[in-house]
């Protein structure tokens, strides 16, 4: 999420904290060759390299007071050493003074009373004299909160942010366990060691060490899915995108189409005998029922006459043309057909029984693949996945955590901090480290308390004794 921000709800006034450090993070920059007074209308840099007209600087550093953003010159080429702005400036600067060239030089923010959408509130230049800029909202008592940054030379923007609660960040996000932990320790993010990357990429090791213990996690396992409609006539659906190891069915707990009972698990060798003799390919061409000639993607595997299934319908041809992967068409189909549907020769279409997974190199995918084509009875029906789903990346620091005690990873994070802050010198007799592995310990005992194991006999009458 960039800009990273927050809002700290105040009575009837909301505080929208906005980080204005990102402007310059990974942003190419130069320093000043001399001192430079206020009140004059261009810039000696060290090097010019990178620099030239209707571009956004900041000349200082983020956070100091006498630091500001200003605009080079929208027809005059730097030159030499000399910068040309669009306007004077305001403050003296000493040489060494750092100058950056940023993308963006204000900042929209938007409103939404639901966690989607945006309604336009406000365009803010980015207060450079300040760290985090703060910002205020009188009006909102409830809803969500997005901001983006805003070239105003180019009529260029970042991405939203995503919406953040009035209320602010939950215990269970991201931002708030590494805040949390940063605070725990009495640190700060830093350029230098303890940075936002480090503290996401040691959060992400931490769950992935939870993921990864024995057993399943029960907070991951997943019900009643809706992973795709049926297509009359096709044989196969996406595994769900995230199905834990998908090139393969140990995390499927079922599958079933609609209302149907869940299909039976087959190892793909046992599927493939069901397509012995069956020809599969697909058509390149949308077929009319007027259409003298069928445009397959292969026709290499079919008879050099007779007739296939085209969707649900049959088509009968007289000819194959291998070469040019065409059938010449003797009986037309009952309807029309799109690129891209499935045809079979001798398939016995129904309701399939069995399925596997494997992995279609041609589509990169891991597919769930049936043993048969399903019949046009089943068109539209939902199909319907059980399964153990996997380790979802966040992507920003509004991300919500599943682990049901997030808190232990606040624990990981400062022992983390410390041990960088001293060279790995903090070992695992350190406090937060102990407390992360009794938590982490707990956690998963608890998968298995409560669970009982009972046998049913499979013979009449066992009730009675």
């Amino acid at each position: 999420m960039k800009p990273i921000f927050e809002t700290k709800p105040d009575g009837s006034i909301t505080h929208i904290l906005i980080d204005n450090s990102q402007v310059i993070q990974d942003r190419r920059h130069s320093y000043l060759l001399k001192d430079m007074a206020s009140g004059t209308a261009g810039i000696y840099s060290q090097s010019i390299s990178g620099f030239s007209v209707n571009q956004i600087l900041l000349i200082g550093e983020i956070g100091n007071e006498r630091s500001e953003i200003i605009k080079t010159h929208a027809s005059t080429t730097p030159n030499g050493n000399l910068i040309t702005l669009a306007t004077n400036l305001t403050y003296d600067h000493p040489q060494d003074t750092k100058i950056y060239l940023l993308n963006w030089d204000k900042i929209e923010l938007y409103y939404s009373s639901v966690n989607a959408g945006t309604t336009y509130l406000q365009l803010i230049d980015i207060q450079v004299d300040q760290i985090i800029g703060i910002h205020d909202d009188t009006v909102r008592s409830s809803g969500y909160y997005v901001a983006r940054f805003y070239d105003s030379i180019n009529t260029r923007f970042s991405s939203y942010s995503d919406h953040i609660p009035r209320a602010g960040y939950s215990d269970d996000t991201v931002f708030s366990i590494k805040r949390r932990a940063l605070e725990s320790v009495n640190e700060k993010i830093d350029d230098v060691l303890i940075t936002d990357e480090f503290l996401n990429t040691s959060l992400w090791e931490a769950r992935r060490e939870i993921h990864n213990a024995p057993g399943k996690r029960s907070w991951r396992q997943r019900f009643n899915v809706d992973i795709g409609n049926v297509s009359a006539g096709v044989n196969k659906v996406a595994s769900p995108s995230d199905l834990d190891e998908p090139s393969t069915a140990k995390n499927l707990f079922g599958v079933r189409i609609g209302t149907e009972r869940n299909l039976d698990y087959r190892d793909k060798k046992i599927i493939d005998e069901y397509y012995n003799g069956v020809p599969h390919t697909t058509l390149i061409q949308a077929y009319a029922v007027a259409d003298n000639t069928l445009f397959l993607d292969s026709s290499r595997d079919f008879k050099l006459s007779g007739s296939v299934t085209c969707g649900t319908f049959t088509i009968e041809y007289a000819a194959n043309d291998i070469s040019n992967g065409t059938l010449r068409i003797s009986t037309a189909g009952e309807s029309s057909a799109i690129n891209g549907i499935d045809v079979w020769q001798n398939a016995a279409l129904g309701l399939p029984q069995y399925f596997t997974v494997m992995r279609l190199e041609s589509a990169g995918t891991s597919y769930i693949v049936f043993e048969r084509p399903v019949e046009q009875t089943y068109q539209g029906q939902n199909i319907y996945a059980d399964y153990y789903r996997t380790l979802v990346a966040y992507d920003s620091d509004a991300d919500t955590l599943d682990e049901p005690d997030y808190d232990m990873y606040v624990n990981y994070l400062a022992w983390r901090i410390k041990k960088k802050k001293n060279s790995g010198l903090i070992g695992i007799e350190d406090s937060d480290y102990l407390e992360w592995q009794r938590r982490k310990s707990v956690l998963l005992s608890n998968e298995r308390e409560g669970q009982s194991i009972r046998f049913q006999p499979d013979m009449p009458g066992w009730e009675a004794y």
